[in-house]
């Protein structure tokens, strides 16, 4: 069952993902050529603020899903009911505290967006709906939580995916027919909240006993053990966000807001491969975390050595492919050479996006052990790296130095992660693991190399056929040798048992 739980749940978020990526091009390619670089500067720029100021979620969501883990495990309807309880209330005052803060940031705005040639009423009213779809997704998304928790993420894949069509779609029509933006950010709300609301009552109908439980009280101790995790889940994320929504700010506080947008393009490339990736992970949680609630640490290794090994060819296939391919994809066929950018910082965002791959195994088991005291003090010292590089940087080195500081904070990650689960929750030797994590490094850097000069080679005079070939390039070269390599260690082996054994059953 865990295993058919694993494989629907990544089929539908990967479906999901690979969709939206593909639509999400389109609307940024229609955003560039119609309304121009600066308006998807601004848009990034404030989704970042808004991303920043909701925050104040603190970190409840996983708090409380780390809980429903067991109540669902053992069926205790009352826990899980009252979980769910607190869970609602607290959204409700999260959204009104992003909607204060909200406000009170709003004068200000502007601050963030240098050498913009928007008006100022303009700046501000795009925010504010910014703003209101954010306060609108605290109150209705909620119950999602309980779905991601019983491992059934992939309603909430589909949900998600039904969004973002209809999303971007207003956006790609109504810039195309009208050139008017703020009506799409309107329509985006209207959507998402008929959805959510659809959420909502499909959550009401399969666990019917939510109501009947509805004024139920958590229990103190309960109550307790759940608010000292948010304690430290609040820095963890406040971390996080700072590591995700500062780089644009930064770039545009102290370069510009047509840098943003220009560099945009790029992170949209990246932001489409973690988004895929954070599916995965987010759709192997569940099941992970259920696994770890049997408390057999030799079988908890072994899963994360395996989880280790599968986000290792996912990381090599993907700096691969992101190296050779992205700026010949921005300039010859997304959008024009115009929007090009420096070898320098296309093999930054390659060595980022591997290195947040990696990140990825020890953040899940880090996650659904209940490391969450250990993940604040990552947390903050990362969130440190990344503004001190990024800060000193960014003058000297432009965008380059921005993106030397998110590559200093996942390897800060990396580094005490898999420190503190050894020795704090495994309470064994790192050694194997590191070791491991060596060798992927080496190898990825080799298929990353070979891959860019054979594609160099490829796509010399240019075409859609050679990219074609070139795409064709980065999936064999990369997998290939990663095959030949462990195609008989015991890693690949585990992997493939599972798969035959996942078929036998559904077969039987």
């Amino acid at each position: 069952m865990r295993l058919k739980n694993v494989f629907r749940n990544s089929f539908f978020s990967l479906i999901s993902q690979f969709v939206l990526i593909i639509i999400g091009f389109f609307s940024q390619r229609v955003m560039n050529l119609i309304m121009g670089e600066a308006l998807v500067g601004m848009n990034s720029v404030i989704s970042n603020i808004i991303a920043i100021l909701s925050v104040s979620e603190l970190g409840i969501a996983s708090a409380v899903v780390f809980h429903l883990y067991k109540a669902l495990a053992i069926q205790n309807e009352e826990e899980i009911a009252s979980l769910m309880n607190l869970y609602r209330r607290a959204y409700y005052v999260f959204a009104a505290v992003i909607l204060g803060a909200g406000l009170c940031v709003m004068p200000f705005v502007h601050i963030f967006l240098r050498e913009n040639n928007f008006s100022l009423s303009y700046i501000r009213l795009i925010y504010t709906l910014w703003l209101v779809r954010t306060v609108l997704s605290y109150l209705l998304s909620y119950k999602r939580s309980i779905l991601i928790a019983d491992q059934r993420e992939y309603v909430v894949s589909i949900v998600t995916l039904l969004i973002n069509l209809l999303n971007y779609g207003s956006i790609i029509v109504i810039l195309l027919l009208w050139k008017n933006y703020q009506l799409a950010l309107f329509l985006n709300i209207v959507v998402e909240s008929l959805l959510n609301i659809w959420i909502i009552r499909y959550v009401n109908r399969r666990y019917s006993y939510l109501k009947k439980y509805q004024r139920k009280p958590l229990e103190k101790s309960l109550m307790a053990t759940i608010f000292g995790d948010i304690k430290n889940i609040f820095i963890s994320r406040l971390s996080s966000k700072l590591l995700v929504s500062t780089d644009n700010l930064i770039i545009s506080s102290f370069i510009s807001v047509i840098t943003v947008g220009l560099y945009a393009n790029y992170s949209l490339i990246v932001q489409s491969i973690m988004n895929v990736m954070l599916a995965l992970a987010g759709a192997i949680q569940p099941t992970v975390g259920n696994l770890f609630t049997e408390h057999d640490q030799n079988k908890n290794y072994q899963v994360l050595r395996q989880m280790g090994f599968v986000f290792f060819v996912l990381a090599a296939f993907c700096s691969a492919s992101l190296m050779s391919l992205a700026t010949i994809f921005v300039t010859d066929f997304w959008l024009t050479e115009s929007y090009g950018l420096s070898m320098e910082i296309v093999i930054c965002c390659t060595v980022n996006i591997y290195l947040f791959i990696m990140n990825l195994p020890t953040s899940i088991v880090m996650t659904v052990s209940g490391m969450f005291e250990k993940e604040r003090n990552i947390s903050v010292l990362y969130a440190a790296a990344n503004l001190v590089f990024s800060l000193l940087l960014v003058k000297p080195l432009g965008v380059v130095g921005v993106l030397i500081g998110t590559f200093a904070s996942y390897l800060v990650q990396i580094v005490l992660r898999v420190h503190f689960f050894f020795s704090d929750y495994l309470c064994k030797s790192s050694a194997r693991y590191v070791a491991d994590l060596l060798q992927y490094g080496v190898l990825a850097f080799g298929e990353t190399v070979v891959t860019y000069c054979t594609v160099q080679i490829v796509y010399r005079g240019g075409g859609l056929i050679r990219f074609i070939l070139t795409m064709i390039v980065c999936v064999c070269i990369p997998n290939l040798i990663n095959l030949i390599i462990y195609m008989k260690s015991w890693r690949m082996q585990s992997i493939v048992r599972m798969i035959k054994n996942m078929k036998w059953k559904r077969n039987s």
